[in-house]
């Protein structure tokens, strides 16, 4: 396993050259070749998992990072890598909505 300054270059990990996922109390970053995670974001798959109103910023945080890892996706080429993100903003936006208007 690499220290995590060598994958980041000691800079932010949102712009380390991997595939990136925001969780909810860290992040996880992949080798290209490895491919995206299928249980990075359970809220995107899970259908056992259940939110309300006390987590809004839970989902909030790894919407807004979410953006910017599409952006960084989209400048690699990485198009479903982009593609993933784009899923998980537009479930986080169904998932806040739900929970905001209640």
């Amino acid at each position: 396993m690499l220290p995590l300054v060598d994958v980041t270059r000691g800079g932010d990990w949102k712009e380390a050259p991997a595939i990136k996922s925001r969780l909810a109390g860290s992040y996880c970053l992949r080798a290209p070749a490895q491919g995206s995670c299928p249980y990075a974001n359970i809220y995107e798959h899970c259908p056992s998992f259940h939110t309300d109103s006390t987590h809004l910023g839970i989902l909030s945080a790894p919407r807004i990072d979410a953006r910017t890892l599409t952006a960084d996706a989209e400048s690699r080429r990485w198009i479903d890598e982009a593609e993933r993100h784009h899923a998980l903003i537009a479930r986080l936006d169904v998932l806040i909505s739900e929970v905001d208007g209640a």
